[in-house]
This record gives C-alpha cells, structure tokens and sequence, in this order.
C-alpha cells in the first residue's frame, strides 16, 4: 500500500482570493499535501469565477501541493481543453484531472500516457467496472487512482458496507485510493448545503480525527481530505495529529485509575492475541513484561460493555497484568478479577472491528 496523505479542497470563487491562499498557507505548514478543486459546478459567463480558481491553483502549484481537479466533459469544453492534449492543464499547474462522471474506458486509458505526466483519477462511489474496463487496455498503473465522492446532503453518503466493497476494485490493483471528511465549520462547496462533505454517511457527524481513523484503518483509503472549506485551525491540527498506520483509540480514563494500570494501557506495543475470543481482545504481552506491578482488586462493576477497557487484577493469578477491550455487552467475570481503567470513546466503538488477530493498537 502507498502511504497516506492528508489534503483540503478550495473554493476560490466562495470567498475572498486572500483568504483561499491564507488557508492554503496554513495548511501545507502544518504538512498537508493535497488539495482538490472542482470546476464541475462553475459556468461559462463566470469567466472572473475561473480566473479566481485558476489564480488559487497557482498559488496551491507554487506551495507545492498535489493538485487535483474534478472535471466532466462540459467543464473541459468550457476551458477549451482538448480531450486528448492535456497542455493547458498542464500550465495551469494540476497535477491530477478526477474525472467525476464516466468517460470512455479506453480515452481514459489513452490518456495516462499523456506527455505531461498528469495523473488520471476515476470516480470511486458508483461500484461500477469501469476500473475494470480502463484497464484493458493497459493505462500507465502509476498515473491511474480512484477518489471517492463527497455528498453534502444528509442521508446521501455511501453506506459503509458499499464504500468497502467498491474499494476492492482499487486495493486489489494496488492503485491509489481517496476519500472525504466533512469540517463541522466549513460553509464553502458546490452544492447549496456544504456542511459535512463526506463520502460515508455514518461519519457525517463525527469528530474529524474518528472520521479519518475509519477512513484510513481500513487499510484500503490512501489519502484523506476536508470535502468542504474552510476548516477550522483546531480540526485542522487534529486531522494532522492523527495516527494513520497504528489503530489508536480515545479512551476516558475513570477517575481511580492507578500508577500501575497506566503505565500498563500506556505501552505502546499492545496487540491482539492471534487465537482471539469473541468477548474481548486480549493483549497479554503486559503480564509478562509487567509481572512484578502490584495489581490490587478494587470495586468495580461486575458487568462490562463494548468498549470497557479493563486490566486483570492479581484475583486472576497467571493473567494478572493483561489488558482486555470488553467486545460483547453484559459481560461478565468472577472472582473480582477485573479492574475497569477507562472506556473507549463512543464515537469510536467502530473501530474495535479494525482491531483483527495480530492487529497493533494503542490508546490516547
């Protein structure tokens, strides 16, 4: 797999031009490196809208963002680009053309061996083969993607289910995968309602670091950007903080919390037992690393949820020290042997599924 990216999307003609550039400024300092604009949602009379457009992706080439922009085949016939010379996009200085609705398999093919070296993106979201027929006929692998789209109304995003199945096109072939996230600020996009641009629906409401753990712990999205603009500094500063290769989950430490049950859920080498049980994953490294803490019992509850995180107190003898991340509801244990250190928090409950036999995982 490529590794993953971080990014933003622009709307010059939505606000003014410094302000754009500002955000585009602010964004690669904290090590963004993508940046997508469209051109789908601007007309011919807005000549002075393109310019303004044309002026932010300049600045975006000179920040030495990857630039892509979303094109149809009326948009490129608007900027009087010929289907088959990519010259004028290339002086404009975009790196990637996404092309929003189906284009022929074999033009799109055709056109990864452009002389520019412009990448070619295909719409991700309808599931469809048109992956599949483009690469009959042998497209340049290395200047081919996918980009999910991004769905500003509510109740319109992908189901989940639907997003993974349709990124098994791409994963399989290898090639680079996108998709969005939506800032809960941000009021600039294409469409009249721009709050929350994200390509899966259950994710519209999210946190924007749980919305790029769900994204990016799939192992099957490279690349995540904001859908609408213009984050907030502190959502874009959280995106930059989360870690996009090792699972890591928020959890709410409970109030009585020891010296040695930290230093037990702070290790930063947890991982799920491979012979894994349905009730909880199991680290159990920390009771060998860890043998020497005292662990005492203390009160607690008898019943444990989805999500408890708990560390076995010494009532459990051998397993004392190993840390279990309570899978099932109404579980329960006997002779007083677990210890709750904290819940994970409930926007992430999801992501316990990422959590396979092997799979590393920390806390935060």
């Amino acid at each position: 797999m490529q590794r993953k990216r971080i990014g933003i999307s622009i709307y010059p003609e939505k606000a003014p031009l410094e302000e754009t550039l500002k955000y585009l400024k602010t964004a690669r300092d904290l090590g963004y490196e993508m940046v997508f604009v469209s051109f789908i949602h601007l007309q011919k009379h807005q000549q002075a809208e393109i310019a303004v457009v044309k002026q932010a992706i300049k600045y975006a080439n000179e920040l030495n963002f990857y630039i892509i922009a979303d094109f149809h085949y009326p948009s490129l016939e608007m900027l009087e680009i010929p289907i088959d010379d990519f010259k004028l996009i290339y002086e404009m200085g975009i790196s990637c053309v996404r092309f929003d609705s189906p284009a022929l398999p074999k033009e799109l093919a055709d056109l990864t061996h452009n002389e520019y070296g412009i990448d070619i993106q295909l719409n991700m979201s309808n599931n469809d083969h048109l992956i599949t027929n483009v690469l009959d006929y042998q497209p340049v692998l290395t200047r081919l993607n996918g980009c999910h789209n991004f769905y500003p109304q509510k109740h319109t995003g992908l189901p989940f289910d639907f997003f993974r199945e349709a990124n098994k096109k791409y994963v399989t072939k290898n090639l680079e995968t996108s998709a969005f996230i939506g800032s809960h600020f941000g009021n600039q996009g294409p469409a009249g309602v721009n709050h929350e641009l994200v390509t899966i629906e259950a994710l519209r409401y999210l946190p924007c670091s749980t919305q790029a753990k769900y994204l990016f712990y799939t192992n099957e999205i490279n690349n995540v950007l904001f859908g609408n603009a213009f984050a907030t500094q502190t959502e874009l500063e959280e995106l930059v903080k989360v870690n996009r290769d090792e699972i890591t989950l928020k959890i709410q430490l409970q109030p009585d919390i020891t010296d040695e049950e930290m230093t037990i859920l702070k290790w930063k080498k947890h991982f799920r037992r491979g012979d894994i049980t349905e009730a909880f994953i199991r680290s159990t490294m920390t009771r060998v690393i860890y043998k020497d803490l005292e662990i005492l019992s203390k009160k607690g509850p008898e019943t444990f949820n989805r999500g408890d995180v708990i560390v076995v107190n010494k009532n459990g003898n051998s397993y004392k020290g190993e840390l279990h991340i309570i899978l099932i509801d109404n579980f329960k244990v006997d002779n007083n042997e677990y210890n709750l250190v904290g819940k994970i928090d409930q926007s992430e409950l999801m992501l316990l599924d990422y959590v396979k036999p092997w799979a590393h995982f920390r806390f935060e």
